[in-house]
């Protein structure tokens, strides 16, 4: 075979990827990965990981977000080059509170992986994050809070909602173990429950029981506190004492006193015993260890994931302030090997944990980077960085050193891609939409409806209009530094019903949230109220200049606005114009259409048989009626019967309806999707058969929901209709 040929053959995907998903529109168990099925499997292929694989599960308490790392090992078999759509590549995450007795779902994540070329397989390999914001339930400190997560990788086909235990075709399964952040305020009324406290008539209506209040601030352990600490856990002293030991050596004169300071001789510590740990040729990894490196192109983050191994040594348990685990990142923008590019310094705290389980705790960190000006158009081929990070315990990587060797902690590498783009001309401000009502652009089609997961919530959305308020976040290029005095770029939101005949500006007030990174150190900023001047413009409240040693300042979640739709309906579309306030010069972003729909589904459902509504009807009787449910959006129907049980025990009953309803059996009765309904909606009849159902009133329910994304937080509006019933003893 000449070399062209066997080129050829290295970049084809075997059938079994390139005709994927049409294998399994033939056949759903084509690869025999389900458990239950009808049909036989023709070549078993189950949790293939040769071409992408989990390498990591981690979690941000301080921020509530959950990470998954991918490895993508082969630069060939995901659809198609940089300039095509590639293929999708889909992470659900589950959350146990019991040991993995019991799963909750928590949404879907994805992003898309193409072809790249030779280069990118292997040791250093593309690796990319996926990000998920949860909302755990939170304990007191002094209850430290352990749970299990699950993550299903599974390449082209999206895992179905609430089956933990299924198994993808190409893909994956990661579990893991996180700790949940503890309180950092408290409600009053959880307080006075907590220590079962009982307040008088007189103070319940004087005291605001849903008072927020914040619990003070977690001291910081001192040298002799956790000398007397880990003396009986058998903590080294050059865990423990690392900073007084490196503060002492750097600042002492060379005499014959060097290796003894008044602080350490207290707890009997001297620094010559240590020397060879406080000062390392490599990284000590007991403690903790760095393991994966990805890039959430999405949401542009780097992001690290660190497995804490032991149950102390982290100064402190949670009450505390604990300690940090902080990693620098430096790219190779120049493929010369050096790394000297630093991208910046972030962490994530970690305390003492007495009930860590076996494999230790899984943590993450993230680090937004602005990498625009690297971009290239898909044309020119694929851009891809070295990334290098450090990580060190309590000691921040310094900016300054890419080969900086941490006491401890490691450090790795690996490769990211960019998304294709123009990079922004020099002194130019573009501003870049990147996600509409949670959802990247990427995903919506012109006519305004979106398709795929979030891109940081849980929901998935299937030909969705968007409907309430539309959170639109994003970038504005070659941000201005605001330590350096600079005055702040300037942007408004405009939106159009009729293509763009005529513009509107959106011009209401929200509050923005804002973080501070400094020196490697989140912290919360003051809220601010983003309201507009007297043109129309916000203030734009990101610096990302500021780099190590200098604050930077990130809007939560990019937020640009929130548009309030309440009224609106059929295709917008959406920019965004930015402005410099010196040279008044303005560009224009990306546009994106949006289909609004903020109408709720409409529902009746009306008794025919016997008295009709609410009326009397006896045991053994088929009750029927008629039923109505529309949406232009339409998704969702079910019938159920309320109660669902009596005494401890399923009230009974079937439901009949129109084919292709089935009849229904335990509770809910009949719940079908759009798949079987017209867009629309239906109507029809219903009946239900009470035999062996108990005497008791009852409520019939319709339900139905529709498609839309609403609020940006989720899928469907929900109304319902319901009748009421008595059903009687037969002899009564």
């Amino acid at each position: 075979m000449c070399a062209k040929a066997k080129a050829q053959a290295l970049t084809r995907a075997p059938k079994e990827r390139s005709q994927f998903r049409g294998l399994l529109l033939a056949n759903p168990n084509y690869f025999g990965n389900l458990a239950k099925s009808p049909f036989k499997a023709v070549q078993k292929i189950v949790s293939n990981s040769s071409y992408e694989e989990i390498g990591c599960v981690g979690f941000q308490p301080q921020f509530n977000r959950l990470e998954a790392v991918v490895f993508i090992n082969n630069p060939y078999g995901y659809g198609g080059n940089i300039c095509s759509a590639g293929t999708p590549e889909y992470v659900r995450f589950y959350l146990s509170h019991d040991e993995g007795a019991n799963w909750e779902d928590l949404g879907l994540t994805s992003f898309s992986a193409h072809n790249i070329p030779e280069g990118t397989s292997g040791k250093k390999r593309l690796e990319y994050a996926t990000t998920l914001q949860i909302q755990p339930k939170k304990q007191w400190c002094f209850l430290p809070k352990i749970c299990k997560v699950r993550a299903i990788l599974s390449w082209n086909q999206a895992p179905p909602p609430d089956q933990p235990n299924w198994k993808p075709v190409w893909g994956d399964t990661h579990d893991t173990n996180i700790q949940i952040d503890p309180f950092k305020l408290i409600i009053v009324d959880d307080l006075i429950q907590a220590t079962q406290l009982e307040l008088s008539k007189e103070l319940k209506h004087v005291i605001d029981l849903n008072q927020q209040i914040p619990l003070k601030e977690k001291p910081v352990l001192s040298l002799i506190e956790k000398s007397k600490l880990y003396k009986k856990k058998k903590v080294s002293p050059a865990r423990f004492a690392m900073a007084e030991m490196k503060q002492f050596v750097n600042k002492a004169q060379l005499s014959t006193q060097v290796g003894i300071s008044q602080p350490l001789a207290e707890i009997d510590i001297n620094i010559s015993d240590y020397l060879d740990i406080l000062f390392p040729t490599d990284g000590n990894t007991s403690f903790e260890e760095l393991e994966c490196v990805g890039y959430n192109p999405i949401l542009e983050t780097l992001v690290g994931t660190i497995r804490v191994k032991k149950s102390a040594g982290y100064s402190g348990g949670l009450c505390t302030s604990g300690s940090r685990e902080y990693v620098t990142f430096y790219a190779d923008t120049n493929n010369n090997g050096t790394y000297e590019t630093c991208l910046g310094t972030t962490s994530v705290q970690v305390y003492d944990i007495d009930s860590i389980p076996d494999g230790g705790l899984e943590y993450s960190v993230f680090l937004p980077v602005n990498l625009e000006k690297y971009r290239k158009p898909c044309q020119e081929g694929p851009v891809v960085i070295p990334i290098r990070a450090i990580m060190s315990w309590q000691t921040p990587p310094p900016c300054w050193n890419p080969n900086y060797v941490p006491t401890w902690g490691n450090r790795e590498e690996t490769l990211i891609c960019l998304k294709p783009g123009s990079s922004p001309i020099p002194n130019t401000h573009v501003p870049i939409i990147q996600t509409v009502g949670s959802m990247d652009v990427g995903d919506i089609s012109g006519l305004g409806y979106a398709n795929g997961p979030a891109a940081l919530a849980g929901f998935t959305a299937d030909d969705s209009p968007f409907g309430g308020v539309l959170i639109l976040t994003g970038h504005i290029g070659n941000t201005t530094d605001f330590s350096a005095g600079a005055q702040k770029l300037k942007y408004k939101i405009e939106v159009s019903e009729n293509n763009g005949g005529s513009w509107q500006r959106v011009d209401n007030n929200f509050t923005l949230h804002r973080d501070q990174l400094l020196n490697g150190v989140w912290s919360d900023l003051p809220n601010v109220t983003q309201q507009v001047d007297a043109d129309g413009y916000y203030d734009y409240q990101e610096d990302l200049v500021g780099g190590f040693g200098n604050a930077q300042i990130f809007p939560v979640g990019n937020v640009l606005g929130r548009w309030n739709t309440s009224g609106l309906s059929g295709r917008w579309i959406i920019r965004i114009v930015a402005k410099d306030p010196v040279s008044n010069n303005s560009w224009v972003s990306n546009i994106v259409a949006v289909h609004l729909d903020n109408e709720s589904p409409q529902v009746s459902l009306q008794i025919t048989s016997g008295g009709g509504d609410c009326a009397d009807f006896r045991v053994g009787d088929t009750i029927s009626g008629i039923y109505s449910a529309s949406d232009a959006h339409f998704n969702a129907l079910s019938f159920r019967v309320l109660p669902t049980t009596i005494g401890g025990s399923p009230s009974g009953g079937s439901f009949t309806a129109p084919a292709p309803l089935p009849a229904g059996g335990t509770m809910p009765l009949v719940r079908r999707y759009s798949g079987g309904v017209p867009n629309g909606g239906e109507a029809g009849n219903w009946s239900l058969d009470t035999s062996g159902m108990p005497r008791c009133g009852y409520v019939i329910e319709l339900g139905v929901t529709d498609r839309t994304i609403v609020n940006s937080g989720g899928i469907g509006r929900y109304n319902r209709a319901t009748v009421g019933l008595c059903l009687r003893d037969p002899n009564e």
